[in-house]
């Protein structure tokens, strides 16, 4: 449904069944439409096998399933991602995560989030939670496509998946949202 520029009402000007449907009904139901239905996609992890990688420059963590391509109104975009990581082996390592709008990294540097196992006299994480919202505040309307990736340095880590691994079957979750 479409805008309709509004009408300057003159005095004495008939208004007709015609005018009201289009100045009030379907500019009420085009607001509601934007309100109701703001571009989104999410993706809950339940694989058969948790994610690992061993790259030390930011890929893709899933190219299909944590990839989402909006068509945006040109609001800002929430984006937000929880999961757990784990060290594959007891050398110290840190999983750093990001995430590309169009092939751009938003989060630069090292991206907008990190989870490190530490060895030696400081102590281990071996597993921890790794969590991060962004709001992106300037979004131009169209289609714009949303990547999750994720870097190491050390040794390689996994991103639990929900995959039944005995005390770590964690379910992480990746979300964007135009915000109306």
């Amino acid at each position: 449904m479409a805008w309709n520029t509004p009408i300057t009402w003159q005095v004495n000007q008939l208004v007709t069944e015609t005018d009201l449907n289009a100045q009030v009904r379907d500019n009420l139901a085009y607001l509601k439409e934007r309100v109701d239905a703001p571009s989104s996609a999410s993706y809950l992890l339940n694989e058969s096998a948790d994610y690992s990688t061993s790259s030390t420059s930011f890929v893709d963590v899933d190219s299909t399933k944590l990839s989402f391509t909006l068509t945006t109104r040109g609001n800002a975009i929430m984006i937000s991602f929880f999961g757990t990581a784990s060290a594959n082996t007891a050398t110290e390592s840190v999983a750093y995560f990001d995430v590309t709008m169009d092939g751009v990294r938003v989060g630069g540097d090292d991206g907008l989030a990190l989870v490190a196992r530490k060895s030696g006299s400081g102590g281990s994480l071996t597993s921890g939670t790794v969590s991060f919202m962004m709001l992106l505040p300037t979004v131009s309307a169209g289609d714009h496509t949303f990547r999750l990736q994720w870097k190491i340095s050390g040794a390689a880590m996994s991103l639990r998946a929900g995959a039944g691994t005995a005390g770590l079957d964690m379910h992480g979750q990746f979300w964007v949202r135009e915000m109306s």
